[in-house]
């Protein structure tokens, strides 16, 4: 279950760095590999593994600055000093950490950002870790989802009152189980678990609102649910509109790419080549369908994606990237060079840029360029722009 991208790294983000030229502006984004194994077999450790597959960004120790968790290691910034076993789970068995989804969220309404991350080898489901609120006390775990083949969590607001709400993933059906969403709650348990059909419950889901009437839907890899007026109560009613062949990415994301007023899907093959936009038609009868458009054919495994505005236009820009050796090599283009790319998004055309290739940075006339960094996205597993 080995996922994503490269060494745990953050890019540093220069915006508006330019070179010699009047109209010319350019990202230039700097890796940095901030911790990682060295390849030592006898003691366990290999060039892809153990480290967590994942991380989040929050302010762990309250001093105002943004630092990284990654499994069971927070990241202090601005040095990156490393702070070992802050939590429970995230378990290591050979090259494999059982951290495979991770993001930040106030659970418990206490006012401090804490820690949410699923497991499918030992934690078979997903746990909210508490932050205590002091430096250098362990954060309590507390299970919040129970379920064989667990792929990954993320949140949104999806029965639209204004709180961030949990989406589970399964990377395949199994019994008892179905597309699962955990609703945030103002008492303990502080979230109340809702499945809410079985269709699509698949590899990769996501958010957004596919018909325009302003709720938040559900998109799977075989079609889309649509929320009721009372989403915690209702029915939710599946539409096979579209179907993608093979695992989807974690997550799908829904957005208008060619700004026609309608949202279209953007997806990735997470574990094989390639990467496509599903523009949303409606014709007169109002049947609704989806046109695949091929964004990248040559690259493989865009396991997780996620959309901001990298290049400061005021539109949100697609950053996606390749997994490190996927399933132990025995994925297509596993061995492929690695890669982190952004895309610049303009009205159905996606313009690539690279931010790293082969583990290395990427410049644009290189000669010319010497930015100072002056922000940054965090890479693991799943994507953080901040």
């Amino acid at each position: 279950m080995m996922k994503f991208l490269n060494c745990f790294c953050v890019l540093l983000l220069c915006l508006g760095a330019t070179a010699n030229f009047s109209d010319a502006k350019e990202p230039i984004f700097v890796p940095v590999k901030i911790d990682g194994p060295v390849h030592d077999p006898a003691n366990h450790s290999y060039w892809f593994g153990p480290f967590s597959e994942c991380c989040s960004v929050l302010d762990v120790d309250g001093d105002g600055d943004l630092d990284i968790a990654a499994g069971r290691n927070w990241y202090e910034a601005p040095t990156w000093k490393k702070h070992a076993n802050f939590r429970d789970g995230a378990m290591t068995n050979g090259p494999e950490t059982d951290d495979n989804s991770e993001f930040a969220m106030d659970i418990n309404r206490d006012g401090r950002t804490d820690v949410v991350s699923s497991g499918w080898m030992y934690m078979k489901g997903a746990f909210w870790y508490e932050n205590p609120g002091k430096k250098d006390v362990k954060w309590k775990s507390t299970r919040i989802h129970l379920a064989k083949s667990m792929e990954g969590v993320i949140h949104g607001d999806i029965d639209g009152d204004g709180d961030d709400d949990i989406l589970a993933n399964h990377w395949t059906l199994e019994a008892g189980q179905g597309v699962t969403w955990l609703e945030s709650i103002d008492k303990k348990p502080w979230l109340k678990e809702h499945i809410i059909g079985t269709k699509g419950d698949l590899h990769g889901n996501g958010l957004g609102d596919i018909n325009g009437d302003g709720r938040t839907d559900i998109v799977t890899p075989a079609g889309w649910y649509e929320a009721p007026a009372k989403p915690t109560e209702g029915e939710w009613v599946f539409h096979d509109d579209y179907t993608w062949k093979g695992p989807a990415s974690h997550p799908i994301l829904v957005h208008d790419v060619d700004e026609d007023g309608l949202n279209d899907l953007i997806i990735g093959a997470s574990h094989s080549y390639g990467l496509a936009w599903l523009e949303q038609v409606v014709d007169a009868s109002g049947k609704r369908s989806f046109t695949t458009h091929w964004i990248e054919k040559d690259f493989g495994q865009c396991h997780t994606m996620e959309l901001g505005d990298l290049n400061g236009d005021g539109k949100p820009d697609l950053v996606t990237g390749k997994r490190l050796f996927a399933h132990h090599g025995n994925d297509i283009s596993a061995f492929d060079p690695l890669f982190a790319f952004w895309y610049d998004l303009q009205g159905g055309k996606f313009e690539r840029h690279v931010l790293s290739y082969n583990h290395l940075p990427w410049y644009s006339e290189e000669e010319r360029l010497n930015p100072p960094p002056n922000g940054a996205v965090a890479v693991g597993m799943k994507l953080n722009i901040v």
